[in-house]
């Protein structure tokens, strides 16, 4: 028997005052969705027209009690491979020595391989630091995870607590 995906449905929507620029142009929306191999979420989505300023945040509604730990060789072929990263999650590619580790302000979100990657490259380009051999450091850092979403050569791992995350093969 095939299980039907449900739609999802918007149970909020509002124009508000952005919280960054001040003008009555923030859109927010919060939608639930059933997310397949994860279960019901409730998604917040809000976006300023006015500045560009946008936030995304994956609230899971059932809850899971075992930790996981999940690995896989990026590849072309994975690199489009669905994942779901929870807010208490960490994300290893221990061949370049990255590990991110959550903070408070982590977040959750719905990507792929691909873009967990281009997501490390952003936050690399991201940091400002004072010492010119850091600054060097960080761009091989950012050409060899360039390479790898070329060529490959490396393993994503996912480490998360609460079991909310997940790192989802493709079918055709």
């Amino acid at each position: 028997m095939k299980k039907v995906k449900k739609k999802s449905k918007v149970i909020y929507s509002s124009i508000i005052t952005c919280p960054v620029c001040g003008k009555k142009s923030f859109n927010i929306s919060q939608v639930l969705d059933d997310i397949p191999h994860f279960g019901e979420v409730l998604e917040t989505f809000a976006h300023c027209d006015s500045c560009g300023y946008k936030a995304h945040d994956i609230l899971p509604l059932s809850e899971k009690r075992y930790p996981i730990k999940q690995k896989i060789k990026i590849s072309s072929k994975s690199l489009a491979y669905r994942v779901i990263k929870s807010k208490y999650c960490t994300i290893e590619i221990p061949e370049l020595g990255i590990k991110i580790q959550p903070g408070p302000n982590s977040e959750s979100y719905i990507s792929n391989v691909e873009g967990v990657i281009d997501r490390i490259i952003d936050g690399l380009k991201r940091i400002k630091t004072i010492k010119e051999e850091k600054k060097k450091e960080i761009e091989k850092l950012v050409k060899k995870l360039l390479r790898i979403k070329e060529k490959g050569g490396a393993t994503l791992v996912f480490y998360d607590r609460t079991g909310q995350s997940a790192i989802i093969e493709k079918s055709n």
